[in-house]
């Protein structure tokens, strides 16, 4: 068994859809087959790491708060053996494979590893087991432009070691996900999007024509994804 477990804390494409939209025209349909890519790629690539991974979506948070969900499912991974868990969401197109598996490296070693964002929010938390506090976790102010601070503050008053990684951009609207259309995974989400509408006449798109599909609501057209097959 390995000592060190990933946790994909991500809602559901349908529950993603109510509380945000990641498409530039706000379509519902747009953000549920973002949502729904975004997850798989994330869970493909945690599978790459020397940890073991567990997709904890909307149906198995449990907790009426943010915050409660987060710790319950901290805990509910330590609880089954693993003495590191490492957090990550589905909202941080940047985060590489060897981003996390450092990560994965540095929580082994001892440290809490804090992943900030642009807008004072965090992408990624690793905690050894022997730094959690499932209260004082729980009480973080979370989804506020000071998480990443209560929590590099919380960590480093308690335990004093606490490892930052690079600063990477979160996406958490329409106006986000399309500033960021030149990075190479923006470039297979639109193109799996895409291609996955119109199976019958593939399209092979080039970065060119990205913004023609941030700006054409009909290349959105087609039956909303409502699970993710993993």
């Amino acid at each position: 068994m390995n000592k060190s477990a990933i946790i994909l804390f991500a809602h559901l494409p349908d529950f993603e859809a109510r509380a945000k939209s990641l498409s530039y025209l706000s379509s519902k349909r747009a953000t549920k087959r973002i949502s729904a890519f975004l997850t798989q790629h994330f869970f493909k690539l945690s599978k790459q790491t020397t940890a073991d991974t567990f997709l904890i979506d909307t149906y198995h948070q449990n907790g009426t708060t943010f915050g409660q969900r987060i710790a319950n499912a901290f805990e509910d991974i330590y609880a089954k053996g693993y003495q590191n868990v490492i957090c990550i969401g589905n909202d941080c197109p940047n985060l590489t494979l060897d981003n996390l598996q450092n990560a994965i490296s540095e929580t082994e070693n001892g440290k809490v590893v804090l992943g900030p964002t642009q807008d004072g929010g965090t992408y990624l938390i690793g905690i050894p087991r022997s730094h959690f506090d499932k209260y004082a976790f729980e009480n973080v102010k979370w989804q506020t432009n000071n998480t990443y601070q209560n929590l590099f503050s919380l960590f480093s008053l308690s335990k004093g070691s606490v490892y930052n990684t690079k600063v990477l951009f979160d996406i958490d609207n329409g106006n986000d996900f399309s500033s960021y259309f030149k990075e190479n995974i923006l470039v297979k989400v639109f193109i799996n999007i895409v291609n996955n509408l119109k199976p019958k006449n593939t399209l092979h798109l080039k970065q060119p024509f990205l913004r023609l599909i941030l700006s054409q609501t009909l290349l959105f057209r087609g039956p909303p994804a409502n699970t993710i097959s993993i």
